[in-house]
């Protein structure tokens, strides 16, 4: 095997397949990157392949012999990536590769490719998606995909395709992400198919999705638990998540009392601003929506630290009552992190219904589903009657004693066929400069069908 190669063009793909290849392998063949060569397309085929997740790229080259090689990925990778950007010459004789530059040479010992393992070709269902619509579902459902080792089926995202349709969906039981679109052309598709894609392969392919042109097409081959995602020069593989996905379409509000829209940038900001002084670990903020004077007040209050509070411009659309509702900061602030419209629509019912955040306008039907937390507050008559005899200005801006939050985690969670995922009731009780943070029993769950 004997090939010259740009060194920046092998530099990217080695770059880009190693991406496939785990850091602790299971069989050293596992680790290596399998490297072969074709003299009537001089091309060069990089593949990395870890039984679950694979990645095959090529690139441009000269050929003057044809071979088959496995490399050490990270030697081979730092190598190359370190040489100086000229053509370089890759020489390949009994599994010793050769790498020759324009200041020297460097050996690097091979292993036999007859032991790495062959790529899955699937030849099922054909989708095709345009990459840049690919790339934005994954990135505004992904982040809403559970990181928890005991809830496999929720561990990526769920896509749906149906002959002139796709939806992604991602949930980790708290909230939901769901992004639509219509599909350009199919192959083999009667009537619906679906797919759970690991996350850590998502990550992988979004990061591929970023460095390709957007006017190119991503095609989705799906067979016997594998979906390969074809792009130019480069192809995805990865084995799919068993499991049924929740029916999270049921979770979905159909009409709405409250729809307010705002500028994503101006609330986002305020959002963080007011997270500050959130409490560290309940992170709850309140909004009021204020439809008389069209703005929308946040706040929040933590013993240790202070309170804080902003508002913000709204346009009332559907509502024609205040509203109040209360949320952890943190779903609030990924929501609008993953939204990359000007502008977002706010709609809701009561308050501890699922609140539902669209974009204004963008690329994607896109909403995302944010469960609200209930705050009660409570205050004891001693308290009451304490209150109401101070004179003093310093008395109307003191905490009553004995005041009590209760910041209900009212999530009407998802759950997967096997186990319902229930929430808790946190209660901050504050009595002086002394806070107690406690969690009571489960309180809820909801079945989902």
């Amino acid at each position: 095997m004997k090939l010259t190669i740009s060194q920046p063009e092998l530099a990217e793909a080695l770059t880009t397949a190693k991406c496939a290849v785990s850091a602790k392998p299971t069989h050293p063949i596992l680790g290596t990157l399998l490297l072969s060569c074709n003299s009537k397309t001089n091309r060069l085929n990089i593949t990395a392949f870890d039984l679950s997740f694979g990645i095959h790229t090529q690139c441009d080259c000269d050929v003057e012999n044809e071979g088959t090689v496995a490399l050490p990925a990270k030697l081979l990778t730092e190598i190359v990536s370190s040489l100086p950007p000229n053509e370089i010459t890759l020489n390949v004789e009994n599994e010793i590769a050769v790498i020759t530059h324009s200041n020297g040479e460097c050996r690097i010992l091979g292993m036999d490719s007859q032991e790495y393992p062959e790529l899955p070709e699937p030849i099922g269902t054909t989708i095709k998606i345009p990459a840049a619509k690919l790339k934005s579902a994954i990135e505004s459902t992904l982040f809403a995909a559970s990181r928890e080792e005991t809830k496999q089926v929720l561990a990526g995202v769920h896509f749906k395709f149906s002959p002139t349709t796709w939806e992604a969906a991602a949930t980790d039981g708290h909230r939901l992400a769901v992004a639509s679109g219509t599909i350009d052309s199919t192959e083999d598709i009667a009537s619906e198919a679906a797919i759970n894609v690991p996350y850590q392969a998502l990550i992988e392919l979004e990061k591929i999705l970023s460095n390709v042109l957007e006017t190119s097409d991503c095609t989705i081959n799906i067979d016997n638990g594998i979906a390969v995602f074809n792009l130019p020069n480069i192809r995805v593989i990865s084995r799919l998540i068993e499991g049924e996905y929740p029916k999270y379409s049921s979770l979905i509000p159909q009409y709405f009392q409250h729809e307010f829209a705002t500028g994503r940038k101006a609330f986002d900001g305020a959002l963080k601003r007011v997270g500050i002084i959130a409490d560290k670990k309940d992170k709850i903020v309140k909004i009021e929506f204020d439809n008389t004077n069209l703005q929308a007040t946040i706040s929040t209050e933590s013993q240790d630290v202070g309170s804080a509070t902003e508002s913000v411009v709204i346009k009332s659309e559907n509502s024609s009552q205040n509203f109040e509702i209360g949320f952890n900061i943190k779903y609030l602030n990924d929501a609008l992190k993953f939204i990359s419209t000007d502008e977002v629509m706010i709609k809701a019912n009561k308050p501890t219904s699922p609140v539902i955040i669209n974009p204004v306008g963008g690329i994607l039907n896109q909403l995302i589903l944010v469960m609200p937390v209930q705050i009660i507050s409570t205050q004891s008559k001693e308290s009451t009657q304490e209150t109401t005899e101070a004179s003093t200005e310093e008395s109307k801006n003191t905490i009553p004693a004995n005041e009590t939050i209760t910041a209900e985690s009212d999530y009407n969670t998802l759950s997967d066929n096997s186990s319902d995922i229930e929430p808790e009731v946190t209660v901050i009780t504050k009595t002086g400069a002394d806070v107690t943070t406690k969690t009571r029993g489960r309180k809820k769950k909801l079945q989902v069908a």
